[in-house]
């Protein structure tokens, strides 16, 4: 009786469950039959958020509702889309979902677009947001090589609101499903217009964001006396060398962006990263699609001259560094609070593609794996001498207790060690078992398979 009973119960919930789950889809603008079901992706909320949004839409929040759509990138392959299609929409939507943030949500509107909401973001914050997410799968996408030559990168876009709710204040679905279908075609057709950098009202961008702060002095600065160099990295995403990691050596080979060690004075840490930009402004005038670390020591993110960091990166064309730019913290003592790394990980989200933390590999931070939104690298140390066993172990524990973020690990010095990395799932892969640190940026990133790098 009771087993009747439990299987009547499931029954009459799965009916409920498809009958809430028909309607969520038919309130999205996509019949039922047209979504896989690995590609919906819904919060309870979702008619409730974008209700207020239109509503707050003639003030403020136009810019909280947004599209991004590939229809320009599906028209310039044309069949290769066909053939690639799952691929395409499995990268598209996973990064949507990885980068859109607690508390907002997107809606799939077709095969390739999708409509973004943030409530739970200020409009200026949320179009940083999605212009950071368009960028992500535009690299990804080309990472991809669905073509021979480039294709055009998706972009987001604002949706116009108006005339979305009807008289009595509900909301008119078929308009807002005519709004991202024109940004949708406009795209198509290549018109959707260039945006400028958002400001909010009243403010210029630089005195918007940038903290204003009072000129120090400073030491003298020692970083003449350091060899420049760049620390490629395999990337497991692009299958590709596409990775590089600006570093500074000392005289005696020591590296000054080392997780452990001596931390340069604030001079030097200006000097290096002005060199860091140069070098990084150089690499996207010459064409390189790769990701470009900026190493920054913590104790220069807490000092006086916090807000000319900050000007340095933020100037940089907005394009070319949510695309291919990441802020690499170093020098992180043992018992940072998250408190402490909160504050520099929201300072610097809008300006680049990730905030990164670095850490010693048999030294991992409970404080930064608890956090989200960042990237987390490793380093193993020059010494002590570890053996490959215990290497390998450290590399295990650290991926598991990075879950879902994205990682790294340099410091890897033979192939084994290498394998080892790659087995164990990290991200990018870099040291001298990979390749030597270079003097200069290649022209172009060097592919290479995965299961050439397993020994």
């Amino acid at each position: 009786m009771m087993r009747r009973l439990a299987g009547a119960f499931r029954r009459s919930f799965e009916r409920s469950l498809a009958r809430v789950r028909a309607t969520v889809r038919s309130f999205a603008g996509v019949a039922p039959e047209d979504v896989h079901p690995a590609r919906v992706y819904w919060d309870d909320g979702v008619p409730l958020a974008l209700v207020d949004l239109v509503q707050e839409s003639v003030t403020r929040a136009s810019g909280r509702v947004q599209v991004i759509t590939l229809a320009e990138f599906r028209s310039s392959i044309g069949d290769l889309w066909d053939r690639y299609e799952t691929r395409i929409l499995i990268i598209a939507e996973s990064t949507i979902s990885r980068m859109i943030g607690r508390g907002n949500t997107y809606i799939p509107q077709s095969k390739d677009t999708w409509l973004l909401l943030f409530p739970a973001l200020e409009e200026p914050e949320a179009l940083n947001r999605a212009d950071a997410i368009a960028a992500r799968i535009g690299e990804k996408l080309v990472g991809a090589h669905f073509s021979e030559s480039p294709p055009p990168l998706p972009e987001a876009s604002k949706l116009d609101l108006s005339g979305a709710l009807n008289a009595d204040g509900t909301l008119n679905l078929e308009r807002v499903k005519a709004a991202v279908e024109n940004v949708r075609q406009a795209s198509a057709r290549g018109l959707t217009p260039a945006k400028a950098p958002p400001a909010r009202a009243g403010a210029k961008p630089s005195k918007l964001i940038i903290a204003k702060s009072t000129p120090q002095p400073l030491e003298k600065s020692d970083a003449r006396q350091f060899a420049i160099s760049f620390r490629p990295a395999w990337n497991n995403e692009t299958q590709s060398v596409s990775s590089f990691f600006f570093r500074a050596a000392r005289p005696d080979g020591t590296d000054v962006f080392a997780a452990n060690g001596a931390c340069p004075n604030d001079a030097t840490v200006l000097e290096l990263l002005g060199l860091a930009v140069r070098a990084f402004s150089e690499m996207c005038e010459q064409g390189l699609r790769a990701v470009f670390t900026i190493p920054v020591p913590f104790p220069a993110l807490q000092g006086p001259h916090l807000g000319e960091i900050q000007r340095l990166i933020a100037n940089l064309p907005q394009r070319e560094r949510l695309v291919h730019l990441r802020l690499e913290v170093t020098h992180i003592p043992q018992r940072t609070g998250a408190d402490i790394l909160v504050p520099i990980r929201e300072r610097f989200r809008p300006y680049v593609r990730e905030v990164a933390f670095l850490l010693d590999v048999f030294q991992l931070s409970d404080q930064i794996l608890a956090l989200d939104h960042i990237t987390v690298g490793v380093e193993i140390p020059n010494s002590p001498r570890r053996g490959d066993d215990e290497v390998f172990q450290s590399m295990l524990l650290f991926r598991q207790r990075a879950a879902r973020r994205p990682t790294y690990i340099l410091g890897l010095s033979s192939r084994l060690q290498v394998a080892h990395a790659v087995t164990a799932g990290i991200g990018e892969v870099g040291g001298t078992g990979v390749a030597a640190d270079m003097k200069k940026l290649p022209d172009q990133v060097t592919v290479i398979r995965r299961q050439d790098l397993l020994l």
